[in-house]
């Protein structure tokens, strides 16, 4: 009769009932019978909320933690640079798709408390764009506006406590000497419209004045004809692509003009956390997908029983139209309760609690949490309606089925697909050995799984996925330590130092802001920073004497111990072989050496000096090597037999000079000594008279060498190298020990790499650093020593590594728990669903203790199964995600998480076996026999 009725309906659209309160009750009633079940649903649709909102908030809140870490270390977010820019190169990189924007700065001069004071600060105006979005990120504090007025004036704090002011108010006038270019000074008064709080290195970085247009224009500039182009390109473009599709989209207004910076800070905290955006971008689907497994498969199950349910309203004549209704108000109500509570416990997680720990993990030296925002309601909403949909449509895909069922179908349904027909038994197994109870137990397991395979199959790739993405977290977590980069360092690095003067200018102190991996002797500084009061010919960074002291340390492995040697020089070059460095005339050609005689004449003497080290065989090999995979024009025999050098710089050359680089190769070089020390002292005592009646002094020249060409040091796949002090302006040769010994001079050791018995280490550091503190007091006012610890380096990142463990262990233990309560939700339901079948096999004879080992045994082979994909499927990907992060990170470490493979596999285990234990305890103290007669 329900099945003729229903078609009957379904043929005439007769609607016998549309009584909407009788619609209403009915809801309310069902509702009420299943709690249980609507409990389950509510707490999987908070689940997958706060789990998303936690996963996306977190790892976004880290990546911006370690953007604004960056961007307050450096003073600003600009990724990219270009000096003396042309109006028309502003407009056209403004307009590249790929640029995200572009700022214009000006410094027309430096300002002084004292005229002959050091500097207090740079002047330097902004237009809104470079203030807003590349330098404002920097800073804390912010109080006032930007200048507008003509002497209106902003200074960090500490220009300010310079000044002696330490309650700053605005409008408070402050009254500093400017120069003005080379030849300019002037006596200005300055209203303060306001100040900040800047995070940079003093030591490295000058702090900044900001004044108004007006005034850069009373001075003689405009923002108009910019100094410099603060350029930051799209975050998913790494820095080498975009200086090279710059260089193809905007024509250059000299040879020597050029872009330089790198990536910026967002993608390098994404490849710093996951590796960069692919692997992100594979780590937030597999994240989707365990959510979309959770709820399909609570929604699936839970939902199974009232598919009988709804086979008995079709029989009272209830439409498909009204029983869709019944059941989607359950699920609307579900979620309008749901929904604000995931939201409610989002919101207080993602506002209250992650910025403290993100800020005081990350910025605990940078203003903590200050301007971190981690809480985006975008990403809430997205959450919700991902959620939303996800328990909507796999709700609609149970209630669908179920009204297209007939009466009878509805009402027999048992969540299993269509029988297949038994096999018949082949002939001869009439004899066969029969299974033995446990045997039969497990195998009857095995059948139950496979009985609904589509629900199995679904919570083992959701428990794999959790699981597979916390190993993944802490692979990745592991490898990415900033332990790796420093641990590849020398126990204790030993070099000479900047001077004071140069130090005073911030030099040879950088490694302060930087980042652990990074080499701490590259420099801002040049040569002539370098060598203040140490400009002669026997100067040593450190001399034979404290050299053999620091070798002869207890503990000290000489075997594993490395000197950089080499020495200092000043360069003469001819026409052709010093283009690359300087700015010229496209159509210069003039040549300076004389074949007929083999002379070379007029050459041009550097600036500076230069720096000269020796590599050894294995090092030339490598870059002879280098040059054949890249391709270069390098003269590499004439570096390896001793007769030329080789230049290398720190991509300093615009692709315009790269091409006068390859045309310079071959040019003869003359190398002359420094002054002698007695020289050099004299004539700095000598007054001007006495300089003019001196004359030039003459120092020894080397024989011509061969100019080998010019290399770039960060290039793709250049040779790890161990350099003294380097940077852009310092001109730096690598020679052989052959090419060495014809310039004339006697050997100097730039640093030391000290190899330390491990437990010798503390007796060995404070030696060394005994040894460095005497010879500073003895050298006064020259250049020290200095001296870097491979535990001081550790020590200094601790606190960031901590926060790494502890970011991506939250992200991995969330996934792992949803991945969980997928399978317990998945247990208790299907095992409080087949009460009518437990009570069956009881009935045919099957004992307690059968039973409990039959659900057990299911629980079980969850865990093995799991354990096996991860062995397998988990491994390659686990390789996978290797190999991409040993291609973004040099530095980057595999190793296999053996132990936490082993905790998780045994804790899930513990999981999959206790849990249905459990439930059947609970099932059973109700009386499957009794609950069977009830049934039946």
């Amino acid at each position: 009769m329900g099945t003729g009725g229903t078609a009957m309906r379904r043929s005439s659209g007769h609607v016998p009932n549309t009584n909407s309160q009788v619609i209403r009750m009915l809801s309310r009633k069902i509702g009420k019978a299943g709690r249980g079940r609507n409990r389950i649903l509510f707490g999987t649709v908070v689940l997958g909320i706060v789990t998303l909102c936690m996963v996306f908030g977190v790892s976004r809140g880290k990546i911006q933690a370690e953007y604004l870490k960056s961007v307050r270390q450096d003073g600003t977010a600009a990724a990219t640079y270009l000096e003396d820019p042309t109006k028309g190169q502003y407009e056209k990189i403004k307009s590249l798709s790929y640029i995200k924007e572009v700022g214009r700065s000006s410094t027309p001069g430096y300002a002084y408390e004292e005229p002959d004071s050091a500097p207090l600060c740079e002047m330097t105006c902004l237009d809104k764009t470079a203030w807003e979005v590349m330098e404002r990120p920097a800073y804390t504090g912010i109080s006032g506006d930007y200048p507008k007025g003509r002497q209106d004036l902003m200074l960090p704090l500490r220009a300010m406590e310079h000044l002696g002011i330490r309650k700053p108010k605005k409008g408070m006038k402050v009254r500093l000497t400017v120069e003005i270019g080379l030849f300019r000074t002037e006596e200005e008064t300055f209203t303060l419209c306001g100040w900040y709080e800047d995070y940079v290195e003093p030591s490295s970085h000058m702090a900044k004045g900001y004044i108004s247009e007006e005034k850069l224009k009373e001075w003689g500039g405009s923002i108009g004809k910019p100094d410099s182009l603060l350029i930051r390109q799209k975050d998913s473009m790494d820095g080498r692509r975009t200086e090279e599709r710059l260089y193809e989209d905007i024509k250059m207004d000299s040879t020597s003009q050029r872009f330089t910076g790198g990536n910026t800070y967002t993608y390098a905290a994404v490849n710093r956390f996951m590796g960069g955006y692919g692997l992100a971008s594979a780590g937030a689907a597999l994240v989707l997908a365990s959510i979309f497994f959770l709820i399909h498969n609570v929604m699936h199950i839970s939902m199974a029983k009232d598919i009988r349910q709804i086979g008995l309203l079709n029989t009272i004549g209830t439409t498909e139209k009204q029983v869709r209704r019944i059941y989607f108000g359950q699920i609307w109500r579900i979620l309008c309760m749901g929904i604000p509570t995931g939201i409610i416990l989002s919101v207080v997680i993602l506002s209250a609690v992650i910025p403290r720990i993100l800020g005081r993990q990350y910025l605990f030296r940078y203003g903590g949490a200050a301007g971190l925002k981690v809480l985006h309601p975008e990403l809430v909403a997205l959450a919700v309606i991902f959620t939303g949909f996800m328990a909507i449509g796999a709700a609609a895909e149970t209630i669908c089925r179920a009204v297209s069922r007939s009466c009878v179908e509805a009402l027999h349904y048992t969540g299993t697909g269509q029988k297949k027909t038994r096999r018949q038994p082949k002939k001869g197994t009439a004899g066969r050995r029969r299974r033995s109870p446990e045997r039969e137990v497990c195998h009857m397991a095995w059948q139950n799984l496979f009985r609904h395979r589509g629900r199995f199959l679904r919570t083992v790739l959701s428990l794999f996925l959790g699981l597979e993405v916390a190993l993944g977290a802490a692979v990745i977590a592991a490898g990415t330590d900033y332990r790796h980069a420093i641990e590849s360092r020398p126990d204790f690095l030993v070099s000479g130092a900047f001077g004071p003067w140069g130090k005073s200018q911030g030099y040879g102190e950088e490694y302060k802001g930087r980042n652990p991996q990074e080499d701490p002797l590259e420099t801002e500084g040049d040569n002539f920073a370098l060598l203040t009061d140490n400009d002669y010919d026997t100067f040593s960074p450190l001399s034979e004497e404290v050299t053999e002291r620091l070798l002869a340390v207890d503990g000290v492995d000489k075997k594993k111990s490395y000197a950089a040697i080499g020495g200092y020089m000043y360069p003469r070059y001819t026409k052709k072989g010093v283009r690359p460095l300087v700015r010229d005339k496209e159509a210069e050609t003039d040549e300076n050496y004389d074949d007929s005689i083999g002379t070379v004449i007029d050459l041009i003497e550097a600036a500076g000096s230069c720096t000269i080290q020796i590599l050894d065989r294995k090092e030339i090999e490598e870059l002879k090597e280098y040059a054949r995979k890249s391709g270069s024009a390098a003269d590499m025999e004439s570096l390896e037999n001793g007769t030329g050098v080789l230049y290398l710089h720190d991509h300093i050359l615009s692709p315009a000079k790269e091409k006068q680089a390859v045309e310079s190769v071959g040019e003869p070089v003359v190398f002359s000594r420094l002054w002698s020390k007695e020289e050099r002292d004299r004539r700095m005592d000598a007054s001007v008279q006495e300089l003019e009646e001196m004359g030039e002094v003459k120092t020894e020249k080397s024989e011509p060498m061969t100019l080998c060409g010019y290399m770039d040091t960060k290039a793709e796949g250049f040779p790890e190298l161990k350099r003294t002090w380097h940077g852009p302006r310092i001109d730096y040769f690598v020679i052989s020990e052959d090419g060495f010994e014809k310039l004339g001079i006697t050997k100097k050791t730039f640093f030391l790499e000290l190899s330390v018995e491990k437990d010798k280490e503390r007796s060995a550091g404070e030696a060394i650093q005994q040894i460095a503190g005497r010879e500073n007091i003895r050298r006064g006012e020259e250049a020290g020593l200095l001296v870097l610890s491979k535990s001081g380096l550790l020590s200094e990142a601790q606190r960031y590594m901590q926060g790494s463990r502890l970011i991506l262990g939250t992200l991995s233990m969330i996934l792992v728990f949803a991945g969980l309560m997928n399978y317990l939700n998945v247990m208790v339901t299907g095992i409080w669903s087949r009460q009518r079948e437990l009570a069956l096999l009881e009935g045919m004879g099957m004992t307690h203790r059968q039973l409990k080992r039959m659900l057990m045994a299911e629980g079980l082979y969850y865990c093995l199964l799991t354990a096996g994909l991860m062995l397998t499927a988990g491994s390659g990907i686990l390789g996978l995600v290797c190999m991409y992060m040993k291609a973004r990170l040099a530095y980057f470490t595999f190793t296999y998480p053996r132990v936490l493979y082993a905790v998780m596999i045994f804790i899930l285990a513990c999981i999959c076996v206790s849990v249905p234990t459990i439930v059947y305890k609970r099932i059973e103290k109700t009386g499957l026999t009794q609950r069977m007669a009830q049934m039946t």
